[in-house]
């Protein structure tokens, strides 16, 4: 029997891109002549037609097109990881379903995966669709991930476009923690790992779900969950403050300025120190949350309903 590639598309609140997203994506798997295929649509606890919208194309698609439906809206990670759990896949493909990662590098990446691939990542070559704050804030994601890393080394500008054999998946799926970043636990597995770049285009449609609030959150899941190093910088802050307070104290003793000028110079210093202290205090806290989230070991998302492409049902 034909080996088979899964492709995974989480949605939330995208009633507007399911039919075009099914339509290209299906375009290239239908050209992959010696692999079966199918599309794993991932309903995000959409509170729009998205649902509606995947049933219409499965109902035209039955033999290609599954849905899983999650209880309620977990987060790009859950749907993912709902999708990973649920597929049979020989390989798996997960990408956004916006069309800002374009299906047509299914091949290319697949070529990679023949080749002695285990992981195959697509990287954007540029972001000249993104606004200027949105260029900025991930050069500093990327940035901060790498600087903070230790060992495990990020492809810069890869988010969650990837494509991966059934040995990564198994790896990646064995993985116990609840917080899972994909595009933070795909490289810690290691493996051969491929890569590609591309032109990221713009939305087909509809606006992007994340706001700065969300973006935070996501960035701060990033950082706890690859490594313990913010909290081995955060020791730097130690000789720092030594520093600064010895700094505070000789210029209160020695300086000619007057009282009062002497006094808001301290109070500066203070002031900095009180800082260095919040932000020590503040990734303490992450750490402490992500480990009373991992001690609880709730799922990552709750799967509501399943319908799988009737292919793979014909095929059991």
């Amino acid at each position: 029997m034909k080996k088979l590639i899964s492709v995974i598309a989480p949605m939330y609140n995208e009633q507007s891109l399911v039919q075009e997203y099914c339509r290209r994506t299906l375009e290239v798997l239908r050209q992959i002549q010696d692999y079966r295929h199918e599309i794993i649509l991932v309903n995000d606890g959409s509170n729009d037609g998205t649902y509606d919208e995947m049933l219409r194309v499965h109902d035209l698609n039955p033999n290609e097109i599954g849905i899983i439906s999650l209880s309620r809206n977990f987060g790009l990670e859950g749907a993912v990881n709902a999708g990973l759990r649920l597929t049979q896949g020989d390989i798996v493909v997960v990408m956004d379903a916006d069309l800002q990662d374009p299906p047509e590098l299914i091949p290319e990446m697949l070529r990679k995966i023949i080749d002695g691939a285990d992981i195959v990542t697509a990287s954007r070559a540029h972001r000249k669709h993104d606004s200027l704050w949105k260029r900025f804030s991930a050069w500093v994601y990327y940035k901060t991930l790498d600087k903070l890393s230790g060992k495990l080394k990020l492809e810069r500008n890869a988010a969650n476009f990837r494509m991966l054999t059934r040995r990564a998946l198994t790896q990646l799926l064995e993985l116990p923690e609840s917080n899972k970043v994909f595009r933070v636990i795909v490289p810690y597995i290691g493996m051969k790992t491929a890569s590609i770049e591309y032109d990221r285009d713009a939305r087909f449609a509809g606006e992007t779900k994340y706001n700065f609030a969300k973006m935070l959150r996501y960035a701060l899941d990033s950082l706890a969950g690859i490594s313990i190093e913010p909290l081995t910088a955060a020791l730097y802050t130690i000789p720092a403050a030594i520093f600064v307070l010895v700094i505070a104290l000789l210029g209160f003793i020695f300086s000619s300025a007057s009282l009062w000028q002497a006094a808001w110079t301290v109070i500066f210093f203070c002031s900095f120190l009180a800082v260095l202290v919040l932000i020590v205090a503040c990734l303490t806290g992450l750490y402490a949350g992500q480990i009373i989230l991992e001690a609880k070991h709730r799922p990552i998302s709750i799967i509501y309903s399943y319908i799988p492409a009737n292919s793979l049902q014909e095929a059991e």
